[in-house]
């Protein structure tokens, strides 16, 4: 179940312009599905691959037929006279195995757009959900920052009675006064990367700009169950870039054995009607013909071709072994940093935070009761500022982390799940 922190949501409610009922979660989930809708990115992709598929239909058939008229032996151009006319019908024919080569390869590249067309989605999805993160992020640094000019206001009322009492110095009250105008410049701030986090969910989301956003919420648990052995062997079945480049191989191979059915010849059949208006005569005439692709003047275009679709196919090979050697490298990469953020996170949660709240409630105490300095009142406060704001830090970069991790795997929601 996902919840919006109770800190999160008192601070929103009690900030100007914000009511309970302008509260809006955004949910991840449905993000997602928004995306997959309405991304141009993805949707560009999409139609390249249906333009891809449409060319299969046109690889294996034939070219079009020429159908040419002609009249000939015409004195000075004189239409009338000439001596004869002609209705050809032309049709050249490629070696039959051309064409289902051609066909083959057309097939190949229609399934490389398919690929392509995943492997956008997969790229969109991880930025999406990178933002989300950092949305999140902005918006509890900013309830974070909410809570902390409270507290700090509690530090100047406590500084002020104790001056008017003369047990602290001018400087105390000054010095408080300080860290919450550092507060409010840190506040600003934060308030400018909210809204650069939700421009850039808009701009993935294709949403007007009028459009809004709400507030991006998080599960209080963090799951990590996949192993690394299985994220590997799921990224070199199921990675789209993977599987495309496979097939870059197969096709370098379909093109070599295209190639090599170039020495055959194509033949080219046509069908005359002539006319000769002076001896009376209509009849019909019957031509054929093949390429000679071994003539020894062409024959090296060939061999060329041959030589070229070899050399490609070492160079996909190659691709694709330098492609699995990145993927796996990415994997097991972020597979270490999403465990490492996940242990910052239970450290964070069970013993950090909590012994830093008790020393600076501790440090409070000790200050009302002239036991301590406001020096060491601040100390403890700041580091439980920097340790919350770390705890937050560390659960970002293990979500974004995991969002790249399915990324790389090929398959969302694998790793969480």
């Amino acid at each position: 179940m996902r919840l919006i922190p109770m800190l999160l949501v008192y601070v929103l409610v009690s900030t100007p312009g914000y009511s309970q009922q302008q509260i809006v979660t955004l949910e991840l989930r449905q993000l997602v599905d928004e995306a997959l809708r309405n991304n141009p990115e993805i949707q560009a992709s999409l139609h390249q691959a249906d333009a891809a598929h449409a060319r299969v239909g046109q690889a294996g058939t034939l070219d079009d037929p020429e159908l040419t008229y002609m009249r000939e032996e015409m004195p000075g151009f004189r239409w009338n006279q000439s001596e004869m006319q002609k209705v050809e019908l032309m049709q050249m024919i490629r070696f039959p195995s051309k064409l289902s080569k051609q066909n083959e390869l057309a097939e190949i590249r229609a399934e490389h757009s398919h690929h392509e067309h995943y492997e956008k989605v997969l790229e969109v999805l991880a930025k999406l959900k990178s933002g989300y993160f950092e949305l999140w992020f902005v918006q509890q640094s900013l309830a974070l920052n909410q809570d902390n000019t409270r507290l700090l206001q509690q530090f100047v009322s406590i500084a002020k009675t104790k001056f008017g009492v003369g047990d602290a110095a001018l400087q105390e009250v000054l010095k408080a006064n300080v860290e919450l105008a550092k507060l409010e410049n840190q506040g600003t701030v934060l308030q400018q990367q909210e809204q650069s986090a939700k421009a850039m969910l808009m701009a993935i989301l294709n949403r007007q700009p009028s459009d809004t956003l709400g507030v991006a919420a998080l599960s209080d648990n963090v799951v990590f169950r996949a192993t690394l052995d299985t994220l590997q062997y799921l990224a070199l079945q199921s990675r789209p870039m993977l599987l495309h480049d496979s097939l870059m191989v197969e096709e370098s191979r379909a093109m070599l054995s295209l190639s090599k059915r170039e020495y055959l010849p194509d033949i080219k059949l046509g069908i005359q009607y002539v006319t000769v208006p002076v001896g009376d005569f209509r009849g019909w005439s019957i031509s054929a013909g093949i390429t000679l692709p071994f003539a020894p003047w062409t024959l090296g275009k060939a061999s060329s071709r041959v030589e070229e679709a070899t050399a490609t196919i070492s160079k996909s090979s190659a691709s694709l072994n330098a492609s699995r050697n990145m993927v796996l490298s990415n994997v097991k990469d972020l597979y270490f940093k999403a465990q490492s953020a996940r242990s910052q996170l239970d450290s964070y949660r069970t013993v950090i935070l909590p012994q830093a709240r008790q020393s600076l409630k501790a440090s409070i105490t000790a200050y009302q009761n002239g036991r301590t300095d406001f020096l060491m009142l601040v100390d403890a406060y700041r580091t439980l500022v920097e340790l919350s704001m770390e705890s937050l830090m560390a659960r970002m970069q293990f979500e974004q982390a995991v969002s790249e991790l399915e990324r790389q795997v090929g398959i969302p929601d694998s790793v969480s799940n």
